[in-house]
C-alpha cells in the first residue's frame, strides 16, 4: 500500500472503532449527539433548537488519536482569526484578577481560561505550536458568563460534588469547527464545560443544575451520559440535552 493507502485505511479503521464504542468510556457518548441532533431531549416549556455539542474534542482527545491524523482535516486559523486569540491572550491577566475578585479567589479561574487540556494536538494544528493553550474572549462582556459558571461550581463543590476540571470556556473558529464544536454554543463565550470525578458525581450535579435552571440561573445543559456536562450560562437557545430535567 501507498502512503496514502495507509492513511485512508487507518483514518476509515478509527472512524469505524469510534462507531462501535458508543456508550462507553467518559465523554464518548457526546459522540451520538452530533449523529441524533433532532433527538435532542428539551424541556416542554422551551422552543428550543437541536444542537450537537463538541463532539470531536471529547472523541479525539480521549481516545488519543495522533497529531498527524487530526491534521489531515484540520483547517487553519487565518491571521486576523489569530489576531483575535492574542488580544484576548493580552487580557487574560485583567481577566484572571477579576474573576479571582469576584469569586473569593476560586482555583477554577485558572482552568476556564483553557481550552480542553486533552485537545491540545486540535489546537497546535489550528493556531500552530507556539501559541499558548489559552483562549480568553476579547470581548469583555462576555466575562461575566464563565465567572458565573464559576460561582456554580463553588456552589456544587459546598454540596459535597467532586469536580475535576473544567475548561472550553471561548472556542473561536476555526478551532471549535476542527473539534466538531456547534457554532451557537462556545464560539460566543456563553458556556463551559466541567468534567466530574465520576458518572455518578455528574448525576448528582446534574439535578442540581436543573435547579438553577428552573430559577434561572442558567440557561442550559447538556449530558453526555458521562462524567461531562456543559453549562451554558448565557446559551441563546435555553435547552437541555442528553437528558430532561424532568426525567
Amino acid at each position: 500500500m501507498t502512503l496514502k493507502q495507509n492513511t485512508a485505511a487507518l483514518v476509515l479503521a478509527l472512524g469505524m472503532g469510534l462507531l462501535g464504542c458508543q456508550g462507553g468510556a467518559d465523554d464518548f457518548v457526546e459522540h451520538a449527539s452530533m449523529q441524533n441532533e433532532n433527538q435532542n431531549i428539551t424541556d416542554t416549556t422551551d422552543t428550543a433548537a437541536t444542537d450537537g455539542e463538541d463532539i470531536a474534542d471529547h472523541v479525539h482527545d480521549d481516545f488519543g488519536i495522533s497529531e498527524e491524523i487530526q491534521a489531515l482535516g484540520c483547517m487553519k486559523a487565518s491571521s486576523s482569526q489569530k489576531n483575535q486569540v492574542n488580544l484576548g491572550l493580552s487580557k487574560k491577566e485583567e481577566f484572571l484578577q477579576k474573576c479571582s475578585k469576584e469569586t473569593n479567589g476560586s482555583f477554577w479561574c485558572d482552568q476556564v481560561v483553557r481550552p480542553n487540556p486533552r485537545s491540545v494536538n486540535t489546537f497546535r494544528c489550528t493556531y500552530g505550536s507556539s501559541q499558548a493553550h489559552n483562549l480568553i474572549h476579547p470581548d469583555q462582556g462576555t466575562w461575566k458568563y464563565p465567572i458565573e459558571g464559576v460561582r456554580i461550581l463553588q456552589d456544587l463543590s459546598a454540596k459535597g460534588i467532586k469536580i475535576s476540571q473544567i475548561y472550553n470556556w471561548w472556542r473561536p473558529e476555526p478551532y471549535n469547527k476542527n473539534v466538531g464544536g456547534a457554532a451557537g454554543r462556545h464560539p460566543y463565550g456563553t458556556s463551559i464545560d466541567v468534567r466530574f470525578a465520576s458518572n455518578s458525581e455528574a448525576d448528582r450535579a446534574f439535578k442540581e443544575l436543573c435547579k438553577m435552571r428552573k430559577a434561572k440561573r442558567l440557561r442550559a445543559i447538556g449530558h453526555y451520559g458521562s462524567a461531562s456536562l456543559h453549562i451554558g450560562v448565557g446559551d441563546k437557545t435555553a435547552n437541555t440535552w442528553g437528558k430532561s430535567c424532568g426525567s
